[in-house]
């Protein structure tokens, strides 16, 4: 008795298995909804298991689902001119957030190419003779803290940071030369 106005998930539906729908992500649930807008039991599952989640992709899903299933419910066939409205009123509300995730992304590339150019003209550490000074660490440090500096000095100086070759000559230079003070600051240690 499949009709027009199926108003239940029948075992012939495409998910029998409510289980299923629970893990789908929100906006595959609202599609899903949007897809069946007449089958009441399933958009007020789909409503319950969108209020379950605490995410804001869930939320606005549950509201559009809320209205699908009001509508539904009163069995009122929306007016073409109300669903175009509607319609534009998402599009400028998701034009308006992929503005400004641009605009975001732009700001996000703008400080990451000043930070690099920032790191590109700062001067790396001045050569001296006490090992753990060059690596600037004092003479009580303790181990893990020498391993700690290790990990940051492998960071922070590692070649291939480096898009500059004079920077990149310098930097593995001073990579090689940190790699052996640790080594044999280590090897003082008895590590």
């Amino acid at each position: 008795m499949e009709g027009p106005l199926h108003n239940s998930m029948s075992d012939t539906s495409p998910l029998a298995n409510k289980k299923a729908l629970t893990n789908w992500p929100s906006s595959r649930l609202l599609e899903f909804a949007e897809a069946h807008p007449r089958d009441v039991e399933l958009l007020a599952f789909i409503l319950g298991e969108l209020g379950r989640r605490d995410v804001e992709v869930a939320h606005s899903a549950a509201r559009r689902v809320s209205q699908m299933l009001n509508r539904a419910e009163t069995g009122e066939a929306q007016n073409p001119t109300e669903a175009a409205a509607e319609r534009d009123g998402r599009v400028e509300n998701l034009r308006a957030r992929l503005e400004a995730a641009e605009a975001r992304l732009r700001e996000a590339e703008l400080r990451a190419s000043a930070a690099e150019r920032a790191l590109a003209t700062e001067a790396l550490p001045a050569r001296s003779n006490g090992l753990l000074r060059r690596v600037h660490l004092s003479e009580t440090a303790p181990v893990w803290l020498v391993e700690a500096a290790q990990r940051a000095f492998r960071l922070r100086f590692h070649p291939d940071r480096f898009a500059d070759p004079a920077m990149k000559a310098r930097a593995e230079e001073t990579f090689k030369e940190a790699e052996e003070v640790f080594r044999q600051i280590t090897t003082h240690h008895g590590g």
